[in-house]
């Protein structure tokens, strides 16, 4: 069965962006014209998604209204001359279905997000794209991870490479590699030290899971943080029958929920963007740094 639905847990409080958080939603925040979250829904259309669900929490009602169709805001286009943006404010959903669901009980780490999609993905494989990074690539991240789906018949994990002294800021693949860039994972930690790995390969945010994600779900505790930790539960899955492999991918990733990282995001959109590039580098260029 192919991969046609996917999860976006954007329930959290986005503490690295206070106060802006605060009242805006972190998925919200815009990289140039475009909220982090429209990057999102591109990428999961343009790999062949067809039904999202968005796991929501605090100011939910933001993220709903930008999906809902605006027919006052398309008349006021319409009735100014200004139809060549009416484009730009319809059909967000790219043609996909999006539905809601609010965390029950407040935030409970990415597990327990993950797990209130159960009823909505049912028994098939489903993709999750966490909703603070964006990717850059000749092909969009999560297609990459799809493809490798395809090819194992498992849950496969999106994983980067990492700098060892950076080990402990990430979930971490431990395993065997098979191919170039693909690995068969034997453990998975939430934040392991340096000296509790034998691996730099760094959990990242697009993965495509297998439905049984959901019963090792329900059997997890509460892990690091008193939250339940997705890894915890990916762990349990490695010695499964379909297994657990990892996919070093090829996509340029910007954690947008990071300052620095969303600075680096809304440059690399605006030196992929021709009538913003010249100006832009000739600004840059001016500049006494």
């Amino acid at each position: 069965m192919g991969v046609r639905k996917a999860v976006i847990p954007i329930a959290g409080f986005a503490t690295r962006f206070l106060p802006a958080c605060k009242a805006v939603p972190k998925c919200m925040l815009t990289i140039l014209d475009k909220p982090i979250i429209q990057y999102i829904v591109d990428e999961a259309v343009e790999s062949g998604i067809e039904e999202i669900v968005m796991v929501i929490g605090r100011k939910k009602d933001v993220v709903q209204d930008y999906f809902t169709e605006d027919n006052e805001l398309t008349n006021f286009l319409i009735e100014r001359g200004k139809d060549k943006f009416i484009p730009q404010v319809t059909n967000l959903s790219r043609g996909a279905k999006i539905h809601f669901i609010e965390q029950d009980g407040g935030a409970k780490g990415l597990g327990h997000a993950i797990y209130q999609a159960k009823d909505f993905i049912g028994n098939e494989p489903f993709a999750i794209l966490y909703g603070d990074v964006v990717f850059h690539g000749e092909k969009p991240c999560l297609k990459e991870i799809i493809e490798k789906h395809e090819e194992c018949g498992g849950s496969v994990i999106g994983v980067e490479k990492v700098d060892w002294k950076d080990v402990p800021k990430y979930g971490n693949v431990s395993g065997v590699q098979i191919a170039d860039g693909f690995y068969k994972a034997e453990r998975l930690q939430e934040k392991p030290q340096i000296n509790e790995t034998k691996s730099n390969l760094a959990i990242s945010d697009r993965h495509v899971l297998m439905p049984e994600i959901f019963d090792f779900l329900a059997e997890t505790k509460p892990g690091k943080g008193g939250e339940i930790q997705v890894t915890d539960a990916y762990n349990a899955m490695v010695n499964t029958k379909e297994g657990v492999y990892a996919y070093d991918y090829k996509s340029k990733r910007f954690d947008s929920g990071d300052k620095l990282g969303f600075v680096m995001a809304a440059v690399d959109e605006v030196l992929n963007r021709p009538e913003l590039r010249d100006p832009f580098v000739k600004f840059l260029k001016g500049l006494d740094i």
